[in-house]
């Protein structure tokens, strides 16, 4: 889930231009135990936006990513 997530953001970054990172949880311990549960997780400007089953549906994902950036 994790890599269509960040390949829907890298097509979305495309169209509009944003700063996109990714981060692999595993490698940092506090990290690890806030989103172990809930990854995927979207934060924007460091408040997350989306997470988990939110971005399940590869249908919705496109329209949820769009929003969430928008905010």
């Amino acid at each position: 889930m994790c890599e269509r997530v960040i390949t829907q953001l890298e097509s979305l970054n495309r169209a509009h231009s944003f700063d996109l990172s990714s981060q692999d949880i595993a490698a940092d311990p506090e990290l690890y135990e806030r989103y172990r549960n809930i990854i995927p997780v979207v934060a924007v400007d460091g408040k997350v936006r989306l997470a988990g089953a939110a971005l399940s549906n590869p249908r919705t994902l496109e329209s949820k990513l769009r929003r969430a950036l928008s905010t």
